[in-house]
């Protein structure tokens, strides 16, 4: 019945709920901690614009809610400093994304220079934990800086909403492409911006595989950032590997050794890694295998999927079938050391699976050959790799048709990964 009343004033939502509940002025008082002659002046409508932080202990103890406040005060406010506090509350509040962003508008529109707010309400989002609402306010301010011209806060925006996205492993080249259009605004960003811009996009771009691209992003860090900051190490370290995945072996040697001689923290660890894979290019296979086996017996978490997957692929492509079942047998690799904030790590994972596939098919064990490929696929799914999905699938396809022992519903399962992959591609 009370939704359905015209509420002209704050004041006559407090007095009506009040007399509804049947609850004295005193007792409203009481409850809230807020003076009964204060909320006597607020119900007859003696203070013209309340302040929210004085309503809301009412509309609390009144349980009136939260929205309705929120609903009747962007309407009437206009103060910067009121309509902050509200936005502040909306986010304790755990208000939807809808209201929260409703406060937000109405602050960018309140009395001071939009620059500024714009600026404050920016800075205010990082600290912020729900990232659909983070992402939410950035909308606001790319859309609102843009109708009002400020070009700064169109590309920070654009940028801070990239590097959340980016983290949906599934949606891993849409969100680059995404990243790749905050270029077109790198001039208003603050050279730490731009820094870091350029190398999220150098890994995102080698993690999809798209090598070229990864050179070009992190080569202008090398041209742009003079100093030794984190981002310019890491950069040689993605020109090398992307070197070494397109074949171009001497280049990528030539950023190792640069690589090397900033001597950052686990700088040996890398080097060491990159000698064997260097050599096992180089056709010293035997020296390869060694070192790889060295390495695995000491390196961190972070090296057990490459080396494990480099130095398989170093058996199989011996022949070495029995060193493959002893590496595969002994290896370190399991889910726990998974970093599941990198979409690397899928996919070296992915990787180690199809070759175990391989290793099977080549011993003649074609059950668990297939096994392996579509658990490998599925892993290839998880970063969106649908290019490895459709190699998996049609594999296990040759396979099954060479071994009619195989499980058809193996297949099917193999085709259905595949067929949701394809869909969303398609969306």
């Amino acid at each position: 019945m009370l939704e359905a009343m015209f509420i002209r004033t704050i004041g006559e939502l407090i007095h009506d709920t009040r007399s509804a509940l049947h609850m004295t002025l005193t007792r409203l008082s009481e409850l809230s901690g807020i003076h009964k002659g204060t909320i006597s002046r607020i119900e007859n409508g003696n203070v013209k614009r309340p302040e929210f932080q004085t309503v809301l202990p009412l509309a609390t103890v009144l349980h009136i809610p939260f929205e309705t406040l929120i609903d009747y005060y962007v309407e009437v406010e206009t103060r910067s400093d009121h309509l902050r506090s509200m936005y502040e509350t909306a986010l304790t509040q755990g208000s939807s994304i809808e209201q929260i962003r409703k406060v937000a508008a109405k602050y960018l529109e309140s009395n001071e220079d939009s620059f500024e707010l714009t600026g404050k309400l920016f800075d205010s989002i990082e600290s912020i934990k729900d990232t659909s609402i983070k992402c939410s306010l950035y909308d606001l301010i790319i859309d609102y800086s843009r109708s009002h011209g400020i070009m700064p806060f169109i590309a920070r925006g654009m940028h801070r909403k990239y590097l959340i996205e980016r983290n949906d492993f599934k949606r891993l080249k849409e969100t680059y492409y995404s990243g790749k259009h905050v270029l077109h605004y790198t001039d208003f960003l603050p050279q730490e911006e731009q820094i870091e811009l350029y190398y999220k996009l150098g890994v995102h771009a080698y993690n999809l595989r798209f090598y070229h691209e990864s050179i070009e992003h992190c080569k202008r860090i090398i041209a742009e950032d003079g100093g030794s900051s984190p981002y310019r190490v890491y950069a040689f370290w993605v020109l090398r590997d992307a070197h070494f995945a397109l074949g171009k072996y001497e280049e990528s040697e030539l950023y190792s050794l640069q690589y090397k001689q900033l001597n950052y923290p686990d700088s040996q660890e890398h080097v060491g890694f990159m000698e064997a894979l260097y050599n096992a290019k180089k056709g010293n296979a035997q020296k390869a295998t060694e070192q790889l086996l060295t390495f695995l017996k000491t390196c961190s978490d972070f090296f057990v999927f490459p080396a494990t997957k480099h130095l398989l692929e170093l058996y199989l492509l011996q022949r070495d079938f029995e060193g493959a079942k002893t590496l595969m047998e002994n290896s370190k690799i399991s889910l726990s050391i998974l970093d599941k904030e990198n979409p690397l790590s899928y996919s070296e994972f992915a990787d180690f699976l199809k070759l175990q596939g391989d290793y099977y098919l080549a011993i003649g064990d074609y059950e668990k050959s297939v096994s392996c490929m579509m658990e490998g696929a599925l892993y290839y799914s998880k970063v969106g790799d649908t290019n490895n999905v459709r190699n998996s699938q049609l594999m296990i396809k040759l396979v099954q048709e060479n071994d009619k022992r195989i499980d058809i519903e193996v297949v099917k399962k193999i085709q259905e990964i595949f067929d949701q992959w394809m869909e969303d591609e398609l969306r």
